[in-house]
Formats: C-alpha cells, sequence, structure tokens
C-alpha cells in the first residue's frame, strides 16, 4: 500500500510539472504581450505629455514603460500567480510550497526573466532541463506548474 501510495504521489508531481512546449509557447505569448504593452503605454503617455521637451518626453515614456511593465508581472504573479500567456497555456507561478509569491519575490523574478530570456539562457536552459523550469525559477524557489485551465 505504501508503495502504492507513494507511486501516485510521485505520478501526482510529474503531473503537475509543465511541458517543455508550454514553457515555450507561454514565453512567446509573453514576448508579444510585453511589445504590445511598450506600444501602448507609450502611445498613451506620448499622447498626454506630448508637449514636453523632448528630453523630458522620452524620460516620462520610458519610465511609464518600466513601471508599467513591472505592474503587469508582478501585480499578475502575486496575485494569481498567472500572467495572461501563463493562464492561456494553463500554468501558474507559485513557492516551492505552493504559496503565492510576494511582490518582492516576484520583482526580482521579473529582473532575472527579463535578463536570462533576452540573451535567450532562459530559454536554452529550458531545452536542457530535466524538470522543464526556467532559470529564473530554480534560482529563487519558485517553480511553474500546470493548472487547470477551466476558466
Amino acid at each position: 500500500v505504501l508503495s502504492m501510495l507513494n507511486y501516485h504521489e510521485a505520478q501526482n508531481h510529474h503531473a503537475s510539472r509543465p511541458t517543455k512546449l508550454q514553457q515555450f509557447c507561454s514565453l512567446g505569448y509573453e514576448c508579444i504581450t510585453t511589445v504590445s504593452l511598450i506600444f501602448t503605454i507609450g502611445f498613451v503617455t506620448t499622447a498626454i505629455v506630448s508637449s514636453a521637451e523632448p528630453i523630458i518626453l522620452r524620460s516620462i515614456v520610458g519610465s511609464t514603460m518600466v513601471c508599467g511593465i513591472w505592474a503587469y508581472y508582478v501585480l499578475c504573479w502575486s496575485t494569481s500567480g498567472q500572467s495572461l500567456a501563463q493562464k492561456a497555456w494553463g500554468l501558474k507561478t507559485v513557492r516551492q510550497n505552493g504559496a503565492r509569491l510576494s511582490i518582492k519575490r516576484a520583482s526580482i523574478r521579473l529582473v532575472f526573466s527579463i535578463a536570462f530570456n533576452l540573451t535567450l539562457v532562459g530559454p536554452l536552459i529550458l531545452l536542457i532541463s530535466k524538470d522543464n523550469q526556467l532559470p529564473q525559477d530554480k534560482l529563487l524557489d519558485t517553480r511553474v506548474m500546470r493548472t487547470d485551465r477551466n476558466y
């Protein structure tokens, strides 16, 4: 009986692990989402403060874009654990113990995600990773898990 319970526990742990395809599709979707946010935030901010001096305008638009991207990802990860891309692909980011990410941990994850994904280190590590986890999650005691996509 004990071996059956251990087998069932191992199966459930494996079942919650995302596939490489889910992770890569979610990454691609997040790239599209991020670019869309950048253009939208930039357009709206420029429309509002377009009469400012060019150097001030660039500073305001750049700062607004950074704050907007930060707000989107950090609030998604620290409240529901899911960005729009993760929700679409049935994924969720949680602590190793299953708890939600704090705002601080979600902020650090965002910085690591940007660094790893822009340098393509993240996708390369994902290719060779046995547990299909990105490097930022391995470093921060977080994990991406599969969820039920009933929404």
